[in-house]
């Protein structure tokens, strides 16, 4: 269970004290924000997730959070009780802050490098020293901490640059290394931006128990006391106790952590956490904005940190060009005895063109393919899915529009169609699939009423059992009705096959173990369809894989229908989408998943990379490490090309810095270049290759889907 701190053990309730209240913003302070136990980071993630919050930013140094909102009526009271019930997660500094860089000293730094040529010496040896001290140690302490980096060679040129007395090339060094990692921080903070919208918790509506009936009501109505019902595939949307059944929660959204566990009966649970399998029952105790579902999204925390390989070998082999170029220093010391030639050559390395470009155009590709309708979680999931070279698609949702309509109603007694229909609304009105859609759709077309059933359980990729009217009902595949009750009907197995003859899908609707009749249905293959996987194909894409749970016959009448797939698997269940996939990648492949249900969460966990459409549901998305925001499959086409193109744009900075370096270096050795003439260009360079690669990385796709 997520435990909460009582945040009263660092400061009094009346400590934490408006500073002062404007349109649209607010600052409060407290001891609270100096804690050394505080992660800031937590609480700004923390306060952010409450609606109607833009923007929060914790200043440890004065004890202040400021906060820009939208004017909500009730802000006091939000933020109020969200910093009184911190979770305990937000007194763990597990990782270090960086602290964030102002314009204003990024103004400063170029207005000292302005004015030194002409202050008095004894100033300009103060401004040097307050430019290059910080770099030295910072340096130093990395040098015993982890060796000879980029860090270290920074601190070698200051002290070469105090030593000659060079103060104007000191300070130019430090604006240059302010200035980059400013223009880093505001694209990464560009980049979050845009995943923290996208990445908001969308839950809208929750079922809710009332006098023995269920009923669906929007989140934002459930009151406290009221008894929510969460199935298979579910966000469970409130904090409180399981008053009946069991049930297999994913709580990684809250607490990071993926094992699984178990709900029963008298156990506290909190939002946020999603129902990989069974069903409860619980009473909500907090709801709305109160609930642990609003304290921080952990799938957001990992997609702002996370690295993609090609960052991660820029930064390792930056360091290892490190004592390359202290080793050439060194040399043109010892062969010419010139201290200058010996500071050029240490301002000029290979360590900025290959770590910049690779963390500027990761974010900018990240960005671009977000805005492009793939909002993709990090930089591994960009670099993964530039690897890819099989891609297996869920069918149903994908594929087609996840809009089935009702072809055929067909009962096998004396029933009408009306009344099959009902009994199979009534049922399927509790389950989140287009199958289930379909049905309650064409029952609301019809004027059915549908009235409430109890006892609904799910079996995913199978089918819904409930108890209607004192009876038990199944809705689902024709497997399903036969292993979970005796039933056998040979007039519905003989029109079954004629509708799947068809390209139809069927569903068996019993009661009380008699078969009452067929259901059937098509959907339509989405237009893009075809066009999605020829261009996946001429990216590099060598297989393309569909699985679904259909029969043989309607999977194969489906291939027909779509020119390029493959292959196609039929009859699946989710654990055999799963082995499916894990026996591509056991070929060698390197596989990505492209799904919609809860049904294929167990194929995009075992996937290189799972992509999720944006309609798919909180298990789905908890699943995958890609979200088609706008449900065009275009956008994965556009996402495959930036994801590919970000890799040339890193390989075309690889060697024009590595040309450029090399020839400044040989110039600095034969004594052509002066110190601040080496820093200037070789930061220019620099900055160059940045600009390329942002400007590159970023132009959007969208315009070509």
């Amino acid at each position: 269970m997520n435990q909460m701190i009582d945040t009263r053990m660092f400061f009094p309730e009346q400590e934490l004290r408006v500073v002062h209240s404007i349109s649209g913003r607010i600052r409060l302070r407290s001891r609270l924000f100096r804690a050394a136990e505080l992660n800031p980071d937590y609480v700004e993630a923390h306060v952010t997730s409450l609606p109607g919050i833009l923007q929060v930013r914790v200043n440890t140094k004065c004890g202040s959070l400021i906060v820009r909102h939208d004017g909500l009526d009730n802000i006091f009271d939000e933020l109020f009780h969200a910093l009184n019930t911190l979770p305990a997660e937000a007194f763990v500094a597990d990782r270090k802050r960086r602290v964030p860089i102002a314009r204003s000293a990024v103004g400063t730094h170029l207005l000292l490098v302005l004015a030194t040529p002409v202050l008095p010496p004894i100033l300009k040896l103060h401004v040097a020293l307050w430019v290059a001290l910080p770099v030295i140690w910072d340096g130093a302490k990395n040098l015993f901490s982890h060796g000879i980096t980029a860090k270290s060679l920074d601190g070698v040129s200051m002290v070469l640059c105090l030593a000659l007395k060079n103060y104007a090339t000191v300070s130019v060094i430090g604006f240059m290394r302010i200035l980059g990692d400013f223009l880093k921080q505001s694209n990464d903070t560009r980049s979050n931006k845009l995943l923290a919208e996208l990445l908001r918790s969308r839950k809208k509506a929750v079922w809710i128990e009332r006098d023995g009936v269920e009923f669906e009501i929007p989140f934002d109505s459930v009151q406290r006391g009221d008894v929510a019902v969460f199935g298979t595939g579910e966000l469970i949307a409130v904090d409180g106790e399981v008053l009946s059944g069991s049930a297999v929660v994913n709580k990684s959204m809250i607490t990071g952590e993926s094992i699984p566990v178990s709900l029963e009966k008298g156990i506290l649970v909190v939002s946020g956490s999603v129902v990989e399998s069974g069903r409860v029952r619980v009473r909500a105790d907090k709801v709305g904005t109160h609930t642990s579902i609003y304290r921080i999204n952990r799938f957001l925390e990992q997609t702002i940190q996370d690295k993609s390989l090609p960052e991660i070998k820029g930064e390792q082999l930056a360091d290892r060009l490190v004592p390359i170029t202290l080793g050439l220093s060194g040399a043109t010391y010892v062969l010419s005895g010139d201290l200058s030639r010996t500071a050029s050559m240490g301002s000029i390395d290979y360590v900025c063109s290959v770590k910049f470009p690779a963390c500027f155009s990761v974010k900018s590709s990240i960005y671009a393919a977000g805005r492009s309708g793939l909002l993709l979680t990090g930089g591994q999931a960009l670099d993964a899915l530039a690897r890819v070279d099989v891609v297996v698609f869920d069918k149903t949702g994908t594929l087609t529009r996840n809009r089935m309509q009702v072809t055929d109603i067909e009962p096998v007694d004396a029933w009408s169609k009306e009344q099959l229909l009902n009994l199979a609304a009534r049922i399927e009105q509790h389950y989140e699939h287009p199958l289930a859609r379909a049905v309650v759709e064409e029952a609301l077309a019809r004027g059915l009423e549908l009235d409430a059933v109890s006892d609904v359980e799910f079996v995913v990729s199978r089918g819904v059992r409930a108890v209607v009217d004192g009876f038990e009902a199944m809705v689902g595949s024709r497997s399903f009705v036969l292993a979970e009750e005796d039933v056998y009907c040979r007039a519905a197995d003989v029109l079954a096959a004629e509708l799947r003859a068809q390209g139809k899908i069927v569903l068996y609707v019993t009661q009380n173990g008699v078969v009452r009749g067929l259901i059937a249905m098509r959907d339509t293959v989405r237009p893009e369809s075809a066009e999605v996987i020829a261009e996946l194909k001429r990216s590099g894409i060598k297989r393309v894989v569909v699985l679904t749970g259909d029969h043989r016959k309607t999977a194969c009448k489906f291939k027909e229908r779509i020119a390029g797939i493959d292959e196609i698997h039929w009859e699946l269940k989710p654990e055999d989408k799963a082995r499916i996939v894990q026996d591509l990648k056991a070929k060698g492949a390197t596989v990505a998943v492209v799904g919609d249900g809860v049904n294929d969460a167990p194929a995009l966990v075992a996937a290189d990379l799972g992509i999720c459409m944006g309609h798919g549901g909180e298990l789905v998305r908890l699943s995958a490490q890609g979200v088609i925001l706008n449900n065009d499959l275009r956008a994965l086409c556009a996402a495959r090309r930036i994801s590919l193109r970000q890799h040339r744009i890193l390989d075309h900075c690889y060697r024009q810095g590595a040309v450029f370096n090399t020839c400044l270096l040989a110039l600095a050795f034969t004594g052509w270049l002066a110190p601040l003439a080496a820093t200037v260009l070789h930061n220019l360079n620099t900055f160059g290759l940045i600009g390329y690669s942002v400007r590159s990385a970023g132009k959007l796709e969208a315009a070509e889907i």
